[in-house]
């Protein structure tokens, strides 16, 4: 029954014009996930495209800061050199950028504006996955794009590494979506 109350809601948007947002497109494609349903209503409660402040720091920065840590080991709430989880990545060269910004995968997917086509996502966008572990979170990983075909995350495998950003395992059925914190180039 929600699943068709979505549906009508989300037709009824379409015929008086209103603009669809990229959380609407997600429930869109999960009419037939109640659970992924259920994490998306989650996240959107605690808010999303949010503004974050960059300063005067740019997308070149952030991404050679972040390659400064390629190697480090893996530890899951780790924000450090001696070991950091994926989100703890980002968290730490934002730090270094000297600028705020949450550590957890969640909290992060929540600021700059959402790219779901894989397509348009440029270096500096920060990537998000889903489903990566059992959760009942929507985002349970980030990443970064490097360079138009690479990535840098933290796996708990091999730690911060790049890789090829069509990766099997992350692109197939666990990319979420993407955002843009920094302005476009």
């Amino acid at each position: 029954m929600r699943n068709i109350l979505i549906l009508v809601f989300l037709l009824g948007c379409f015929q008086i014009g209103m603009a669809q947002d990229a959380l609407s497109v997600l429930i869109a494609q999960n009419l037939t996930d109640t659970t992924m349903l259920r994490r998306i209503e989650q996240f959107k409660l605690g808010g999303y495209e949010k503004k974050f402040d960059c300063g005067s720091q740019t997308r070149d920065e952030f991404i050679s800061t972040a390659k400064t840590y390629l190697g480090t080991p893996y530890r899951f709430g780790g924000t450090t050199d001696q070991g950091m989880d994926c989100s703890g990545l980002i968290y730490r060269t934002m730090k270094d950028l000297g600028l705020t910004a949450p550590h957890g995968a969640q909290d992060l997917a929540r600021f700059g504006q959402i790219i779901l086509d894989k397509k348009e996502l440029k270096p500096g966008d920060v990537i998000f996955f889903t489903q990566t572990y059992p959760t009942n979170k929507l985002v349970t990983h980030a990443a970064f794009v490097v360079e138009d075909d690479h990535m840098v995350h933290s796996s708990t495998s091999r730690g911060v590494q790049m890789i090829p950003i069509d990766d099997p395992y992350y692109w197939n059925e666990h990319y979420l979506f993407g955002t843009r914190i920094f302005p476009n180039p």
